[in-house]
């Protein structure tokens, strides 16, 4: 049965997933995560992404990424994943896939969805009941947002931006938003 094509976002914005094959783990140490995300600062630039909102886990990883083409996201997907695929297989000896298929991308197709989608990523490792409160997982862009953290991957997202005018109540706007409970995510 043929691939699905992959839907084009008339917004430019994606949310974009790898996971480990068989949810196999992707990150075992600080080392691999900086690996991972070297890579990404390596072809953000080279394919004109912009890096808005990211979370790693330990078997896989979720961006909040702009891309002007398909053609664009394609070549940042393949190139990450193929170099991060050749240092793990190398690191710890391995053959075979790394990746579970190819990366999923999602539409994003409402710049107000923007803000909810960087929520969903950044709340990843309460879900995963790794933390008790997103800044205290290493890997997330909750920092750069809620407090301010310098971070070269990121691009500060428009719905962000449009939070407030001055970066002290944007950030406190955006922590009580992101850490705020929903019971329906609790059912």
């Amino acid at each position: 049965m043929p691939r699905k094509r992959r839907e084009e976002s008339p917004t430019g914005v994606y949310h974009w997933i790898v996971r480990g094959m068989n949810k196999r783990k992707l990150f075992y140490g600080d080392r691999d995560y900086e690996r991972f995300l070297d890579l990404l600062r390596e072809y953000k630039d080279e394919y004109k992404i912009l890096v808005f909102h990211y979370c790693m886990m330990t078997n896989h990883v979720h961006l909040l990424i702009k891309s002007a083409t398909l053609k664009d996201l394609s070549g940042f997907s393949h190139y990450v994943q193929r170099r991060y695929a050749y240092y793990y297989c190398k690191e710890y000896k391995r053959t075979g896939s790394v990746f579970q298929r190819g990366y999923r991308s999602f539409s994003i197709d409402k710049d107000s969805y923007l803000l909810e989608c960087g929520r969903y990523i950044e709340r990843n490792p309460i879900r995963a009941k790794m933390v008790d409160r997103p800044e205290e997982h290493a890997y997330t862009s909750y920092r750069f947002y809620a407090a301010g953290e310098r971070n070269d991957l990121l691009t500060p997202s428009p719905a962000y931006l449009g939070l407030s005018g001055q970066q002290e109540q944007r950030e406190h706007i955006y922590s009580d938003y992101v850490c705020q409970e929903r019971i329906q995510e609790e059912m």
